[in-house]
């Protein structure tokens, strides 16, 4: 396993419990979606599992080693987290300097960086940025040179919150299309954190569900988004190709492998 939480809790200084007990598990080749209405815990897990908080009981293992204090400093060998804002995470000048930042760091010698650095910019199709001003990239294009900087070290789970956030539908649809690759072609292991219900069914093949600091339900995608009950109990909208089809048979309950969950899959002649 990539990822065992154990009954985890947090609470912060005012007392408020931001996490009441959640346990899950992410393995190997996994794509998984987080889902939840804001304040219902997310920002607090993900800091934990970077190792950035502690939590206040309960036990988190990466990669089969506990999460202490000690070896926090240590979490991004097994973990990587794509920021919401890029803006965020790319602070050097250049795009070839800040994938190689973190190999730098590291100590790796020049003649191992170099090589690295150019295939994590390839796995996302973004080779011919290498000598690119950050300041002259797209929205697009530094989500992509952010994650290259991730690839760079090599972390089995990439860990992506809100990843389709500010971006037009052209580089929404490229990046969807990168994590499907990464995922099916290489083996990384994905925690999706997002709002966007419509990516949820293209980037995660299974959804936690997580409400008031508490996982609602830990299930594969079409359970999750539909299930109409769930998801108004957790303040969510299901993709509106699956609402608008809820709506069209007015309330029943049709057998949920009828439902489309994508644009895609409505257009297949078997889907009325």
């Amino acid at each position: 396993m990539l990822i065992e939480c154990r009954d985890v809790r947090f609470s912060y200084h005012d007392g408020v419990e931001a996490l009441a007990g959640v346990s899950f598990d992410i393995g190997r080749g996994e794509s998984v979606g987080l889902c939840g209405p804001n304040g219902s815990g997310k920002t607090t897990l993900l800091k934990i599992l970077a190792g950035l908080m502690t939590p206040t009981s309960g036990q988190v293992r990466l990669c089969g080693q506990d999460l202490t204090p000690g070896a926090a400093k240590m979490a991004f060998r097994s973990i990587g987290i794509l920021f919401q804002d890029p803006n965020d995470q790319l602070f050097c000048t250049h795009v070839a300097e800040d994938v190689a930042y973190g190999l730098v760091n590291l100590g790796l010698p020049a003649d191992e960086i170099e090589p690295r650095v150019r295939d994590a910019l390839r796995l996302v199709e973004a080779e011919h940025l290498m000598h690119r001003p950050i300041h002259h990239l797209s929205q697009g294009e530094m989500k992509r040179v952010a994650l290259a900087g991730l690839i760079a070290m090599r972390p089995p789970l990439l860990v992506l919150d809100e990843p389709t956030s500010g971006l037009d539908p052209a580089a929404d649809r490229k990046l969807v299309s990168l994590i499907k690759h990464l995922n099916h072609a290489h083996g990384y292991a994905f925690l999706t954190v997002t709002h966007e219900m419509d990516v949820v069914p293209q980037v995660a093949t299974r959804v936690l569900v997580l409400s008031e600091g508490k996982i609602l339900a830990d299930r594969d995608t079409r359970s999750v988004l539909t299930d109409m009950d769930l998801l108004s109990r957790a303040r969510l909208e299901p993709p509106a190709i699956t609402r608008y089809f809820f709506e069209k048979v007015n309330g029943k309950r049709p057998d949920p492998s009828t439902i489309p969950l994508s644009v895609e899959e409505a257009l297949r002649p078997d889907v009325t």
